[in-house]
């Protein structure tokens, strides 16, 4: 959709070069009075345009995209015409349309999103997937357009809406819930770009769709005169106020008051499916199958239950994104598995990938379309973090969040190191060391400056490629003032090895050397991991942190056994990485809100962005069989689990291995 900005005062001016009336489709009356300051009028101004279409040109070529737009185009225009509206300005495929009724901008809308969902059944491979914005205020109609500030907010709620979601301000929710056949489903206080104050907005969804018939409107709507209005204003008052009353005297107890029960919970019928991405062939087919019958224990315990409610079930809908890479996926694979389960609309949220390169590939996807999102597994801060660059993997709705994620944040790790180094080692005074490479003076900086803040004092070296150890080692000899820690940014072929070994045959064997998970490579009995390089009594003293699950209940475990007859996670040293359950966590997060949703009695056509917006509230909270889980603005964790581990060299028949030494929660993320 064209970037919509404020022009003169107030007037909607599109950045792509739009020019006021459609060349293409329907103009609005071309004779118009010259307007006055005086001459304000209350409208409704609507703005919709396409989800994903910049993909779909990408991923199905320009013939099949100018397929759709033609029929999205012909869709709006048949509403349009249906309900009076003017449209003003389009562009690619986006629309401006104005009403003098403010519920005929909403029933317009919510025809256009309906039939949007109907014409899916004729085109299951290329459907229409609208997001609609409607807001209403007084404009000034001039000779070239309308001016005022609900024209741009308009512009802007349109932006946040989901695929075949109609949302609506605060304004119009006030002047037509009484009038019309919808309920209105908060959707919390969003900042809208170029607006001082967040708004609030609202998913404007039918209570009974289809059950409710809408009288067609008779020709075109006209202006409603001062006259009109000074009348029909106390008229509607006495009305309204005429309905309160009745409807207070009821719930007290007046005569003819009657027992209004509340609507029992329910999801629309059917089968609504879970999608899956994991490598269930290839390198990481190991895990990824773990991770798979996780999942799978997870539906079938709901199942097995009653299913979510009476009517509806759930469906495992699996996809192998494995080969034979060293990474173990093929993030094409993943964002091709993406797109399948987002053009199917019984798809209600994906869990997966395993790995966070083939996460960058599908949230683009998944984002795109609304769809709720949870890996057990990412740790990249680029897939959450705005710092990081997630705004880039979110750039179709870069304020709706989508993907969460149970694992821990990889930037958790400094912090975790220093209050590890400052609180539980008693380090006051600390060596830090990197690799002089960018990512280990990223992990040297994400340790020293957390560090400081605690109360630490740092000594700071770079050890370059190919420089003597001892080079850097020579304040561990300044007696008293001497650093008691030293930490290591890099990784096991960038420094680690030799550093260590330099550190014990200088005599400092009892000084730990701390660092992150780059060097934790395997045990003693793997070749080329860091204590089989460096012989597992030198390598005694070292310490890594690693992101982390706490320990699952043994309630999964249990049931994992006996469902699938082994173990549901790999073993490293004395701890087990809770990969599967936290993928169980993922189902049970998205099983709770479909449960929690439910209450509200969602359409088919609004149920999978209902989920999305509940499951990613961060006032929302699961338990799981990894705790309780809950998720901050950026689809984090906000329990960021990491362990600390340390060699045994006794371990693996003396080749030695890492074992856990410490482990805690160091939420909320950074």
């Amino acid at each position: 959709m064209p970037e919509v900005l404020a022009g003169g005062e107030g007037r909607a001016v599109a950045s792509g070069g739009m020019e006021t009336g459609a060349k293409d489709g329907p103009q609005p009356d071309a004779k118009r009075e010259e307007a006055r300051p005086s001459d304000s009028v209350t409208r409704g101004f609507l703005f919709s345009d396409l989800r994903g279409y910049t993909q779909f040109v990408e991923t199905h070529g320009a013939a099949s995209a100018a397929s759709l737009l033609d029929r999205y185009r012909a869709l709006v225009r048949e509403a349009i015409r249906r309900f009076g509206g003017a449209e003003i300005k389009t562009e690619g495929d986006s629309f401006y349309v104005v009403f003098s009724s403010v519920s005929t901008a909403v029933r317009c809308a919510l025809v256009i999103t309906g039939n949007a969902i109907a014409e899916a059944a004729q085109h299951p491979d290329e459907p229409i997937r609208v997001g609609v914005g409607v807001h209403a205020g007084e404009t000034i109609e001039t000779a070239e357009g309308y001016v005022g500030s609900p024209v741009n907010i308009a512009a802007r709620i349109c932006a946040q809406a989901g695929p075949n979601e109609v949302l609506v301000s605060e304004t119009v929710r006030a002047l037509t819930r009484t009038v019309l056949p919808v309920r209105f489903e908060s959707r919390g206080r969003r900042q809208l770009k170029g607006i001082a104050e967040p708004l609030a907005l609202y998913a404007a969804i039918e209570t009974e769709p289809g059950a409710v018939p809408w009288a067609e409107p008779q020709g075109r709507p006209g202006r409603v005169s001062r006259r009109q209005l000074a009348v029909g204003i106390p008229i509607l008052t006495l009305v309204a106020l005429a309905v309160i009353g009745s409807l207070l005297f009821r719930a007290l107890g007046g005569p003819g008051a009657t027992p209004s029960p509340a609507l029992a919970a329910a999801l629309p019928p059917g089968t609504w499916k879970i999608g899956l991405v994991m490598p269930l062939t290839g390198k990481e087919a190991v895990l990824g199958v773990r991770l798979r019958n996780a999942v799978e224990l997870a539906i079938n315990d709901a199942n097995r239950s009653g299913g979510i409610f009476a009517g509806s079930r759930l469906k495992l809908a699996t996809s192998d994104d494995g080969d034979s890479s060293a990474g173990g996926e093929d993030p094409g694979k993943g964002a091709a598995s993406a797109q399948k389960m987002a053009r199917d609309g019984m798809t209600v949220a994906v869990i997966g990938p395993l790995n966070s390169l083939v996460a960058e590939a599908m949230i683009p996807v998944t984002n795109a379309v609304g769809l709720l999102h949870c890996s057990p597994s990412n740790t990249s801060p680029a897939l959450t973090k705005p710092r990081f660059g997630a705004l880039d993997h979110r750039s179709a709705h870069p304020t709706v969040i989508n993907y969460v994620r149970i694992a821990p944040s990889d930037d958790i790790q400094g912090q975790a190191l220093a209050k590890y180094a400052f609180n539980d080692l008693g380090a006051r005074r600390a060596l830090v060391i990197d690799d002089a490479a960018d990512v280990g003076r990223e992990i040297a900086d994400g340790f020293q400056e957390p560090y400081e803040k605690l109360g630490g004092a740092v000594t700071r070296r770079a050890l370059n490629p190919g420089a003597d150890p001892m080079s850097v080692l020579g304040n561990l000899s300044a007696g008293s003032a001497a650093p008691v820690v030293v930490f290591f940014g890099g990784f096991t072929g960038t420094g680690a090895v030799g550093l260590r070994k330099a550190m014990v045959s200088s005599g400092h064997a009892d000084v730990p050397l701390l660092s992150w998970d780059g060097l934790f490579d395997g045990s003693g009995a793997d070749k080329g991991s860091y204590i089989q390089r460096i012989g597992a009594t030198v390598a005694v003293g070292t310490l890594v942190s690693h992101a982390a699950q706490p320990p699952a209940l043994q309630g999964f475990l249990d049931r994992y056994r006996a469902a699938y007859g082994s173990e549901p996670s790999e073993s490293v040293g004395s701890v087990f990485d809770e990969f599967a359950a936290a993928a169980y966590a993922c189902a049970q997060v998205i099983i709770q809100s479909l449960q929690k949703v439910a209450t509200g009695r969602p359409s088919a056509s609004h149920l999978r962005e209902a989920v999305r917006a509940w499951a990613v509230d961060p006032g929302h909270a699961y338990q799981t069989v990894v705790s309780d889980v809950a998720f901050d603005s950026n689809g984090d964790n906000v329990h960021q689990y990491v362990a600390f581990y340390r060699v045994d060299p006794t371990a693996r028949g003396g080749k030695g291995d890492w074992v856990i030494a410490h482990q805690a929660d160091y939420g909320p993320p950074p």
